[in-house]
């Protein structure tokens, strides 16, 4: 399918829906996750006691992001087929790795997604239910697994054609959070190919991707006009065209990812809020997330549009229910779980 190659500017278009033949079925034993109760099946409204779930990006992640939900049943048996599946300890991972064990690239991703499906199980194991998501970045993937899209060792199989492809993109790129300047004022010195928005909260940072030297002018440029400039510990330009390769690797690799199922509730895409009903709407969200940049800032109040009147965090952080508190008005209830906002104080690795 062809891939958009102008500037990833503020105002991202719809995404396009291609028109696709289903993938070979899965052989795999992995079992999808179950939402406990009626959710709204994916061409339903919500109700305004229901719950939208929000899954965060590998930013959330820090040493012992899952210690609350090690002795939940469900959780355990989430982190045992993600182990199963991808041939690592994935339980020891969320548990006890160290910061850099733990932001090895493989490792990151599938502990991520791991500690968020698990977080959803445990969730829906107290009778609550969820009736749509909204995935920020890598986010997506729990988002469709808990959806009911996937099984996890399909997840497994993405994540790795996403990596492989990733490793062979030739130069040395960077990321950096840019906390002051809007999304406007870092925009106009973007330069498309070079260095690119690559992510937008809300109230917070804009973080920018690229190219190396390309971003650290940027950086040199906005520094003076910035209250905090982060270099983010990711080795990769993601949600930026220069990742076009690796949407391309993912798209042709549909087929031994093996058969999308229909989503029991609507998923959100993290570019724009839009309202993902079918497997092929959903696959080319996950195409499409690569290079175009995550705009939470539009998504969860397209998302809210219709009709929600809970929202929860699923995973690691309290991230996007922050974001979401500011953006979704009074009457919204928001929460996070396993851990609330004012939970424990987690390790000093936590990123938010």
């Amino acid at each position: 399918m062809g891939l958009p190659t102008r500037s990833l500017g503020l105002a991202p278009g719809p995404i396009r829906v291609p028109t696709r033949r289903g993938g070979v079925g899965s052989t795999g034993k992995s079992s999808a996750p179950r939402s406990a109760g009626r959710p709204a099946s994916a061409s339903e409204a919500p109700g305004a006691s229901e719950a939208l779930a929000l899954y965060p990006g590998m930013a959330a992640a820090f040493p012992g992001m899952g210690r609350a939900l090690a002795d939940n049943p469900a959780a355990k048996r989430v982190l045992a087929e993600f182990s199963g599946a991808s041939g690592e300890d994935i339980s020891r991972l969320v548990l006890e790795a160290g910061e850099s064990e733990l932001h090895s690239d493989r490792a990151w991703e599938l502990a991520v997604v791991a500690t968020e499906v698990a977080a959803f199980e445990a969730f829906c194991a107290e009778g609550r239910v969820v009736s749509g998501a909204l995935g920020f970045s890598i986010g997506a993937y729990a988002a469709l697994l808990g959806a009911g899209m996937f099984k996890v060792h399909q997840v497994v199989t993405m994540i790795d054609i996403v990596l492989e492809a990733s490793r062979r993109l030739p130069g040395r790129y960077a990321m950096v959070a840019i906390t002051g300047p809007s999304i406007d004022e870092v925009g106009e010195l973007c330069r498309s190919g070079a260095v690119e928005v690559s992510s937008v909260l809300g109230q917070g940072p804009v973080i920018v991707a690229g190219d190396l030297a390309a971003t650290e002018r940027l950086v040199e440029k906005i520094s003076p006009f910035a209250l905090r400039v982060t270099h983010l510990p990711v080795r990769w330009p993601l949600h930026t065209t220069l990742m076009e390769p690796v949407a391309t690797a993912l798209d042709r690799g549909r087929r031994s990812v093996g058969r999308l199922r229909p989503l029991r509730h609507p998923v959100y895409s993290g570019l724009d809020g839009s309202r993902l009903t079918t497997p092929s709407e959903a696959w080319n969200l996950l195409v499409q997330h690569l290079v175009r940049p995550q705009r939470f800032d539009l998504a969860l109040p397209a998302a809210l549009a219709d009709g929600f009147g809970r929202m929860v965090e699923l995973g690691p952080g309290t991230t996007l229910a922050r974001a979401g508190r500011g953006l979704g008005g009074p009457s919204l209830t928001v929460e996070s779980f396993p851990v609330s906002e004012r939970g424990p104080v987690r390790g000093a690795g936590q990123r938010c």
